[in-house]
């Protein structure tokens, strides 16, 4: 999914950064009869704040209000600077940053106001005369739009950081049906028996439809994870979990688990925020908690 997510966040970027070029764009224009319709731009309106005179795009001296210092530096100056911010932060960003889609859609929020607001920009018109909203309030809107629309979706689809359960594994009184039905014999833990270091490798559920599952692991023994019935340890609709999700392994010689990760949603450990790389064979430490799609189905490697 963080594949996506970084896609999402790249269209959405290039969304926003075409506000650019609505800067050129009419965002008043006035009609009068017998005459030829004027109509002013954006920066039109940036410039004569700072200039105290302001010019139609034809070069026409300016009836129209300059309009409140207020509205032009929030309608038409800060969402401008959104968008810049948005459209670098979201070209440069990794696949977890979220920021460029919440100026999104900030920029977004702005852009609806000025399209509503923009007529303090009008003055009163003389007979004959009228004031129209130009087609930049449009563009703005559209652009910005699209933009807001693929930040949400990358929100979405951005991994969620796994928080690291609890390493003691819950007691429980009977296995699941779907535990009992898996191609290994889930072994329980003992509640009179103390704790000792196990000599074989052991795959605890924490969370999940195999939590509290203790399957063991001999030296060069694998199991297969996913929804496929093929699978040793099968998750049925589950969603985020691949048809074919992972392999782990345990190597006695090196004391650690040898871990495969196939999927297209991804492996998280330890919490991270970032897959696993797939299709390699990753070393990782007895004590490493491994997040299968997301947060819904974590084990421990003990």
């Amino acid at each position: 999914m963080n594949r996506f997510a970084k896609k999402f966040r790249v269209l959405g970027s290039l969304c926003v950064l075409l506000n650019l070029a609505a800067l050129l764009m009419p965002v008043t224009k006035r009609i009068q009869e017998n005459y030829g319709d004027l109509t002013w731009s954006q920066l039109d309106y940036i410039r004569g704040m700072f200039a105290g005179s302001l010019s139609s795009l034809d070069g026409q001296t300016a009836e129209a209000a300059s309009g409140p210092l207020w509205w032009i530096l929030l309608f038409l100056i800060l969402p401008l600077l959104l968008s810049v911010l948005a459209g670098i932060w979201g070209l440069a960003g990794s696949h977890t940053q979220k920021v460029s889609s919440i100026l999104e859609i900030g920029v977004l929020l702005l852009y609806i106001g000025m399209a509503v607001s923009s007529g303090v920009l009008w003055p009163e018109p003389s007979a004959g005369q009228s004031y129209l909203r130009g087609s930049a309030c449009t563009w703005n809107l559209v652009f910005s739009g699209c933009g807001a629309v693929l930040a949400i979706a990358a929100l979405a689809v951005t991994p969620r950081k796994v928080k690291v359960a609890e390493k003691n594994i819950p007691q429980i009184e009977e296995i699941k049906q779907e535990q009992v039905e898996a191609k290994y014999n889930i072994v329980m833990e003992d509640k009179q028996e103390t704790p000792k270091e196990p000599v074989h490798g052991v795959l605890a559920g924490l969370t999940g439809i195999y939590a509290g599952a203790k399957i063991p692991l001999t030296d060069g023994e694998y199991v297969l994870l996913g929804r496929l019935p093929s699978n040793h340890l099968v998750f049925e609709g589950q969603a985020n979990v691949s048809r074919k999700h992972c392999r782990i392994k345990w190597d006695a010689a090196k004391q650690k688990y040898i871990f495969r990760d196939y999927s297209s949603n991804g492996s998280f450990a330890n919490g991270s925020e970032d897959c696993l790389p797939q299709n390699l064979d990753l070393e990782l430490e007895p004590g490493t908690t491994i997040a299968i799609g997301d947060e819904s189905n974590v084990f421990c490697l003990e």
